[in-house]
């Protein structure tokens, strides 16, 4: 069975299903895993209608990025009268303002429709799927089937969340009675450059294994038969554009021929968080995001701006680019 999502649409649909490993606290104060409806935007490649069909309604966020100058700040939902309205006190006028219960309910991508549709780029035959509705780890790790790549068939599984979850994986394979070889798909990053996989494993990015320029989604069966051959730490994956040195608190851009040597502890320590997002392909983060980081004291990182960040520091626009109202990025073009 074929998928009818383009490949852009799919790229979207792993990156929303990576996402939802980070919980979301919920209006029942318990912590729902999906994406909220305001962060899926209007432009994005994957259409109203294929949303329809990949995402399900889990509930309502407990709270709702609200403007704040240049600044996007959380604050907390309230339910109003009116079922299809939530409300939130505005941190610049301090007034009840409303929002549509609509753009704050929680969506996940709906698993056992995902992961199937994955199984069948690698043409494992429907039969063999059924393990797919009894995850291994709930909520980061499936068994796909069986797939023949090259000569060969091969154990797939996919894990999402696989940098928060990595030890309970971990456990998972050197525990359980599995064959010695498998190959493991993730929904972000692969395996950390200098982390022995368990067993004799490989980890691969499905990402990655998408080819690029076309239109229909496909995976590169010889790019996964070279990672099933090489060796653990062949270091298969595309450089970064960006890389930070944190000992020397160096950055890099691959297009910015003049390195950053950064002198703040606070500024060092955003930056750090910014290439640690972008090593899980978020490239994009909110100045509120940023500035936790640099502030782990949450009271006074709410006060400050990107500006009050770098004050003092003529060089950081050159590396760093706001991106829309509120969000910042490497500025790697």
């Amino acid at each position: 069975m074929t998928t009818s999502l383009s490949t852009p649409s799919l790229l979207e649909l792993i990156e929303l299903f990576e996402r939802a490993s980070h919980p979301i606290l919920g209006s029942e104060g318990r912590p729902l895993h999906g994406v909220p409806a305001w962060s899926l935007r209007a432009d994005a490649a994957l259409s109203k209608e294929s949303q329809a069909q990949w995402f399900q309604r889990i509930g309502f966020a407990g709270h709702y990025p609200a403007e704040r100058g240049d600044e996007l700040l959380p604050v907390e939902l309230e339910e109003d009268d009116d079922p299809q309205w939530y409300r939130y006190r505005c941190p610049e006028t301090f007034r009840m303002k409303s929002v549509p219960a609509s753009q704050v309910a929680i969506y996940e991508v709906i698993s056992a429709r995902f992961l199937s549709m994955i199984a069948d780029l690698l043409d494992i035959p429907r039969a063999l799927q059924g393990a797919i509705h009894r995850p291994a780890i709930e909520g980061a790790l499936w068994y796909l089937g069986s797939a023949r790549i090259g000569s060969s068939h091969t154990d797939v599984w996919f894990a999402r969340g696989l940098t928060r979850r990595l030890a309970e994986i971990f456990r998972y394979f050197h525990a359980m009675p599995l064959p010695d070889q498998g190959l493991v798909l993730t929904s972000g990053p692969p395996l950390g450059e200098f982390i022995p996989p368990p067993r004799n494993y490989r980890f691969a990015s499905l990402r990655e294994l998408l080819i690029a320029d076309t239109r229909t989604p496909s995976i590169d069966r010889d790019l996964l038969q070279r990672i099933l051959a090489a060796p653990a730490d062949a270091g298969l994956r595309p450089n970064l554009e960006v890389q930070f040195d944190e000992y020397t608190r160096t950055l890099r851009i691959r297009s910015n021929p003049k390195p950053w040597v950064i002198r703040g502890d606070r500024q060092a320590a955003a930056v750090r968080y910014m290439y640690t997002q972008a090593l899980h392909d978020r490239w994009e983060l909110s100045a509120g995001e940023i500035l936790r980081a640099a502030y782990p004291n949450r009271t006074s990182a709410r006060s400050l701006r990107m500006q009050n960040l770098f004050s003092g520091n003529i060089e950081w626009e050159d590396y760093i680019a706001r991106r829309r109202k509120g969000f910042y990025g490497f500025r790697v073009d």
